[in-house]
């Protein structure tokens, strides 16, 4: 026994959530009987036959007569000893009764909700006493109205068919003498030990009870134009119950309708008006009651669920009532510009009939065009779960619903946008972005449906103009009413294309750019305390934002980025404090999240791929990165022939290499603006991941130089302080074509690798080599081979082959980089984007041209 109740303990919280689950199925399986009852025709016919105020009363009768079993709830708690929020007994105990009345099973699922809901902080022998007093006095009432309906049948004036249910009544009316007896002059602690006040409130609250049943009953007859006698109608009514509740079956269902429609018709009722009677009894006293108990029993059992599984399951139907309701939205458009595009289809295409969630034919051209595309926008909002979204859905879900009371009210209609409403109402939460971005994915998705829709509406009304003949037979769907219709409809569609970007506006509201200015002295901070990487140093020529991340202290990490349409471009490795990177990975993702962005990684390490696929970051290899073992280079052995060929001639000719500290004179800097020039050749300077020809950021490190016989300059590479001495590098590799010597590069770079492995430097980055060993093999990712083809389109260009042996001369490792960006992004807009921002010219006016243009101003940047 003992290893019985232990199980039980322990597996507690596991059989509450079966038991709970298994209340969902028996009320699921009740409420498919109950639906049996009931003919769809019929009650068609009954809401046809009674006026809608009326319909309307009885629901709220019904409401109503619902509230006193609320009184149960209140004193058990009390007998108990606690004190819940009011508000919560009201929804635990208007669950419990509406299911009970559903599917009671004796008061078996009352006493296990009640026992879940209001007994964890009791005993289980407590809980169990103050449940027996509850159910056993939920039956008094009834017993009080069988003791007056005996009384009646037998001394009253009623009609002989009635007496026939005699015994039935004084078996009932007998239930409450025994019970309060029991409850006054017992001593059992089960039923002895109850409060006078207590007694009254449990009698009080079953009478009410009762009588609200009976109000519900009697009143929905008399609302239908019934002719009844009430004094007779109530012993019937009261000898059913009994006899339904004697017999165990759920709610009463079969025995109380089959004796109430044989006793009406006895008392001369139609039976076809005491089927619809019990219909609508049954409508307004169980279903909708129970509709109501049914949303509190998903909300209470979510939290449960959702409580012990950390919310989980509450985020996932958030998350699926999100996805729902941003596709409802764009459906329901979709739709309705259909309609007003292609009536005819509406009404000859049975399939369109029925697929269509307003069912009815457009009575005005323009409310039609202007919902539609509206919803389709509003449906952007949700997805993109922008906050300023919600209040402007809930708007255009209630005029759709006008309109569809306008165009001709149906209940599926009802239904659906009422389930839309509450879709949207549900996943509020999911809302939390503070401006719409609207990503060139978004654009080309919506630029689509929505400028698709508005060139079949043209298309349409040429296809109808008379002065087109056509060879071919018209389809009957292509048919529009008439020529003046159509361009009225026309006229709405550019009327409605200014409301529409007035409300994408709305949801874009005012534009924040995540990231800022480069502040110089955080950016010191950071890299004289905790390092750099050989990117760093590009963040000193201004062209790109930074974002600093903050440990409660100080910055200890920051990233370079540029901002284009709704991606961050965040270029190469974050710099700083190596053991901050994923804290600071996750709060710039947050952080860009919140405001509708998409980061996209470039040039990163496997350490930081890594760290990002975690946060569910697809990635592909974009090429890799050169180096040189310093401590192993030579020059010796047959692979360096050349190279020492190269440097002997350079050296016989007069050259000569030199390093240059600054503070750098102004001649100087006009020597290497020369030089730079006459190397660019009139091309654009590249900015991004590439350095640029600027005065403050040569002047912050050394710079070395080849000088000829006569000691000019002819060609410089600046150094790029990694701040580590690990890893050393160089940005700009400049010559003068006319002057300097052929090979005039090797001989810088062979003598930077001799200087710097003389002052302990292990690795020489030589840079990016893009697109090596990208997409070339069969079984690469097929995202790798779209780079490639995207890529490769540049070669004619850029030498990506070239720059790759070139660089093999000299490269004792290669160390792969990757480009990282969202699941949520196209990677043929990734590459072109990463093609845009690191081919951007960097000096003078940048015109913006094409698809730049197009997709910047599209995003209101």
């Amino acid at each position: 026994m003992e290893k019985i109740t232990r199980w039980f303990k322990d597996h507690a919280g596991k059989l509450k959530i079966i038991f709970l689950l298994s209340v969902i199925v028996v009320v699921a399986f009740e409420l498919m009987n109950i639906a049996k009852t009931i003919s769809p025709d019929q009650l068609a016919a009954t809401f046809s036959n009674v006026p809608k105020t009326r319909l309307a009363l009885m629901a709220v009768i019904g409401l109503i007569s619902i509230v006193p079993m609320l009184g149960y709830d209140f004193t058990l708690n009390e007998i108990l000893g606690q004190k819940p929020k009011k508000m919560y007994i009201f929804e635990t105990s208007w669950l419990i009764n509406t299911l009970n009345n559903i599917a009671g099973f004796g008061g078996f699922i009352s006493a296990g909700l009640r026992s879940e809901f209001y007994g964890k902080k009791n005993s289980g022998k407590s809980v169990v006493k103050a449940l027996s007093k509850i159910l056993v006095f939920t039956l008094s009432g009834l017993s009080i109205y069988a003791l007056i309906s005996f009384f009646l049948v037998i001394f009253g004036q009623t009609k002989p068919y009635l007496k026939q249910y005699w015994i039935w009544l004084i078996a009932g009316g007998l239930y409450f003498p025994i019970v309060f007896g029991l409850s006054i002059f017992g001593r059992g602690e089960y039923l002895g030990d109850l409060k006078s006040s207590q007694r009254l409130k449990l009698v009080g609250s079953s009478f009410l009870e009762w009588t609200g049943v009976l109000v519900s009953f009697i009143t929905t007859g008399l609302l239908m134009g019934v002719n009844l006698e009430i004094r007779e109608v109530v012993p019937l009514f009261i000898a059913a119950t009994v006899i339904g509740i004697a017999s165990m079956i759920p709610g009463e269902l079969g025995s109380f309708d089959v004796m109430m429609i044989i006793g009406l018709s006895a008392l001369n009722v139609e039976r076809e008006t005491v089927v619809a009677w019990i219909l609508l009894f049954r409508l307004f006293y169980y279903l909708i009651p129970f509709a109501i108990g049914l949303v509190l029993l998903f909300k209470n059992l979510g939290g449960t669920i959702n409580e012990r599984y950390d919310g989980i399951p509450l985020n996932l139907l958030q998350e699926l009532s999100h996805k729902l309701e941003a596709f409802f939205l764009y459906f329901t458009g979709i739709m309705l510009v259909l309609s007003a595009t292609i009536p005819e289809a509406f009404v000859r295409l049975p399939f369109l009939q029925h697929l269509n969630p307003i069912r009815s034919r457009v009575i005005v051209i323009f409310p039609a065009i202007l919902l539609g595309y509206l919803l389709i926008i509003a449906g952007r909002g949700i997805a993109a779960r922008v906050a300023r979204a919600y209040k402007p859905t809930l708007i255009l879900v209630f005029l759709t619903f006008l309109y569809a009371i306008n165009a001709g009210f149906r209940w599926s209609t009802g239904f659906f946008l009422a389930l839309l409403f509450i879709f949207v109402i549900f996943s509020k939460k999911e809302l939390y972005r503070k401006q719409l971005v609207y990503s060139a994915e978004w654009l080309t998705i919506d630029g689509i449906i929505i400028g698709g829709l508005a060139i079949l509406y043209i298309v349409i009304g040429v296809y109808n103009s008379p002065t087109i003949h056509h060879r071919h037979h018209m389809p009957e769907f292509f048919l529009f009413p008439n020529e003046k219709i159509w361009m009225v409809g026309l006229v709405a569609i550019g009327i409605v294309s200014v409301i529409v970007l007035g409300l994408i506006n709305y949801l874009k509201g005012e534009r924040y750019k995540v990231g800022g200015v480069v502040d110089e002295a955080r950016i010191n901070h950071i890299l004289t305390t905790y390092g750099g990487n050989p990117d760093s140093q590009l963040v000193f020529l201004h062209d790109k934002d930074a974002f600093f991340y903050n440990d409660g202290k100080e910055d200890t990490v920051f990233f370079q980025m540029a901002t284009f349409n709704n991606k961050i471009l965040v270029m190469g490795d974050p710099s700083g404090k190596k053991a901050d990177f994923e804290a600071a990975l996750e709060t710039l993702l947050h952080e860009a999240d919140q405001y509708n962005y998409l980061p996209v990684f470039y040039e990163n390490s496997e350490e930081i791929v890594m760290l990002l696929h975690e946060f569910g970051y697809d990635f592909i290899k974009f090429g890799e990165k050169a180096h040189v073992h310093l401590p192993d280079f030579t020059l010796t052995g047959k692979k360096m022939k050349g190279q020492r060929a190269t440097i002997n001639r350079t050296i016989r000719d007069g050259f000569q290499f030199d390093i240059i500290k600054p503070p750098f004179s102004q001649a100087t800097m006009q020597q290497l603006k020369h030089i730079s020039d006459a190397w660019l050749n009139g091309r654009k300077e590249k900015g991004f991941s590439l350095g640029f020809f600027s005065e403050p950021y040569l002047q912050r490190a050394p710079i070395a130089v080849v000088k000829n016989a006569e000691g000019e300059l002819v060609a410089f590479a600046n150094f790029m302080p990694t701040y580590t001495k690990e890893v050393g590098t160089i940005d700009l590799m400049r010559h003068d074509p006319e002057k300097a010597p052929s090979g005039v590069m090797d001989f810088l770079f062979i003598n930077l690798f001799q200087q710097l492995g003389a002052e302990g430097y292990q690795y020489f980055d030589l840079g990016m080599a893009p697109l090596a060993n990208v997409g070339t093999s069969r079984k690469s990712f097929i995202q790798e081979r779209f780079a490639y083809l995207v890529y490769n389109f540049g070669s004619r260009f850029y030498s990506f082959e070239g720059l790759k042996e070139y660089k093999d001369k000299y490269a004792t490792k290669w160390s792969p980089r990757y480009v990282l960006y969202s699941r949520d992004s196209w990677i043929a807009y990734v590459m072109i984007a990463l093609l845009v921002v690191d081919n951007a010219p960097v000096q003078g006016e940048k015109e913006l041209r094409g698809i730049k243009k197009f997709l910047v101003k599209a995003s209101g940047q």
